[in-house]
């Protein structure tokens, strides 16, 4: 019969990684569907961030850190679907949208909706983006975003 010894060195790296799964694994992706509406071109990415506005509500941020805070998730989206363009862009817009909500309905109990709020787009240049100009893509939840990442506000938060 032959007995085999784990080998130690490995042993111990798989355990220091199960114990944290997220320290070699890429940032994660923030919350919402993302439709590609235009790939090449001016391209068009349109995020639904109803998570982050509905989370956003239910913390009563402040419209400083809601708007930081859909900013950077902005970059993120865009990072992540930089895959799925075209080679032919030249630009890429990601438009920030979420569904409003109205009257608490006493048939359903919950929510209306009360249609879809436009509220900033992100734009930058396909070949900044694609070449991660500045390492933007890698950049820490705290450094700040690079100038060149056009984000304008253009609708507003729900009342909280």
């Amino acid at each position: 019969m032959i007995l085999r010894v784990p080998n130690i060195a490995g042993l111990c790296i798989a355990l220091v990684i199960a114990a944290s799964p997220g320290a070699l694994a890429a940032p994660s992706k923030p919350a919402g569907n993302v439709i590609v509406a235009r790939p090449g071109g001016d391209a068009l990415l349109i995020w639904d961030a109803s998570s982050d506005v509905a989370a956003i509500v239910a913390n009563k941020t402040p419209d400083s850190d809601a708007n930081a805070l859909l900013e950077r998730d902005a970059t993120k989206i865009l990072a992540s679907s930089l895959s799925k363009l075209d080679k032919d862009a030249t630009t890429v817009t990601v438009r920030v949208i979420y569904n409003k909500t109205g009257a608490v309905s006493p048939v359903y109990g919950s929510a209306t909706f009360a249609g879809v709020e436009r509220y900033a787009t992100l734009k930058v240049s396909a070949k900044d983006a694609t070449s991660d100009r500045d390492r933007w893509r890698e950049l820490g939840d705290t450094a700040p975003l690079p100038a060149w990442l056009a984000y304008a506000v253009i609708g507003e938060l729900p009342q909280r």
